[in-house]
């Protein structure tokens, strides 16, 4: 009675293993209209071809085929999609690909420093996209150049990094690598300059429990879902173990989470992330905006202030006054509120009266944080 069912969903994902193929030979292209022309692993785990955005742009990508959402892993051309009719990816016979928009124009292609004959390309089952040359000699592969996502095996060095993307696969403005003292760091990504916000910048290196005496820079994420880093950055899943498959990803609003995956529903359970107070992190509501927990964090717009786009709150708010420099007092307090890491200067062991009398003095002021405890003024500039 119920072998019918059962016979019909084998056969169904027998046709999705068929349809797709299992790799790319030189001179032969993946085409964006034809379903069939995807790359899937043997193990069907991931899926590689055109993934959709809106109704007429795509993204050459690599996702897990069998997730409710299909969650992206890598993306090519994410700051350049391309049209969803007569687009392709073309393999060269020196290794090279090339995705090519639908009048032609290359928008991505790979870097190959070979002189060896390319022999194909193929997803394997750790999720990452190779082009293999003679002799199994690696001529590329994804793992080397990871967009938003780490996967288990794949390395984050000191050539590479991770970069927020939004859920239509546009880089946001956070970022996870190494930074000048060899350190794993969060970094958020301002027009002319970049602020760390973890680990926390206004801890040293012994409260960080980091070592910035290794040169070696190397972060991997072990099938157990440990991640070890040279700097001695490690943590791990809280249902540490094997089987389970597994992502690290620094998500849009800047936090940086390990997931796994519920393989009865297809979800993804947070099994770790780097700061589980969410409006730690920098400049996730933008200018003027202000994070609260209602209880899940929420952005608000501070006193006189709008919200600039109702639909991305990171965007922040604007005024609804104009600004003068006429030092008259026109202070608001907001208490409980911390602005810090948005400050221009800082003053320790002051009075209020003397912090408030800093920025009254100073045009490039819009409002301070004080701490009464320790004396501690933060002047806020414009633009914060």
């Amino acid at each position: 009675m119920h072998a019918l069912p059962l016979l019909l969903l084998n056969l169904v994902h027998l046709f999705l293993r068929i349809s797709a193929r299992e790799f790319l030979l030189p001179g032969s292209s993946l085409s964006i209209e034809d379903s069939s022309h995807m790359l899937r692993s043997p193990d069907g785990t991931f899926t590689c071809g055109f993934k959709n955005i809106s109704r007429n742009a795509s993204v050459f990508s690599i996702w897990f085929s069998n997730t409710v959402d299909k969650t992206v892993v890598w993306s090519a051309n994410h700051l350049h999609p391309v049209y969803s009719w007569g687009s392709r990816v073309m393999l060269y016979a020196d290794g090279g690909m090339v995705l090519e928009d639908y009048n032609g124009q290359s928008v991505w292609e790979n870097s190959v420093n070979s002189s060896s004959t390319a022999v194909k390309a193929q997803l394997l089952d750790t999720g990452n996209l190779i082009v293999k040359g003679q002799g199994d000699i690696i001529l590329w592969q994804s793992f080397h150049s990871p967009t938003d996502t780490l996967l288990p095996y794949q390395n984050i060095t000191s050539a590479t990094k991770l970069v927020s993307t939004s859920r239509l696969l546009i880089p946001g403005r956070y970022s996870f690598h190494f930074d000048d003292q060899h350190l794993l760091t969060l970094f958020d990504d301002e027009k002319d300059i970049s602020f760390i916000y973890w680990p926390n910048p206004n801890s040293d290196i012994w409260t960080k429990q980091r070592n910035s005496f290794n040169t070696t820079t190397i972060g991997v994420l072990d099938s157990w879902g440990y991640f070890l880093g040279s700097d001695n950055l490690n943590f791990k899943a809280s249902d540490w173990g094997i089987r389970i498959m597994r992502r690290l990803t620094l998500d849009y609003d800047g936090n940086l989470r390990l997931y796994s995956l519920n393989k009865t529903d297809g979800t993804w359970l947070v099994t770790w992330m780097a700061l589980p107070q969410t409006c730690s992190i920098r400049s996730l509501c933008g200018t003027n905006g202000i994070c609260v927990y209602t209880p899940r964090p929420s952005c608000a717009c501070a006193p006189g202030h709008e919200i600039i786009d109702p639909n991305d709150r990171s965007q922040g708010c604007r005024p609804k006054f104009n600004t003068s420099c006429d030092g008259q007092e026109m202070f608001v307090k907001l208490p409980n509120t911390d602005f810090r890491g948005n400050e221009q200067s800082k003053n320790t062991s002051v009075s209020f009266h003397t912090c408030k009398k800093i920025c009254l003095n100073d045009c490039n002021c819009k409002g301070f944080l004080y701490w009464q405890a320790s004396g501690g003024c933060y002047p806020i500039p414009f633009g914060w």
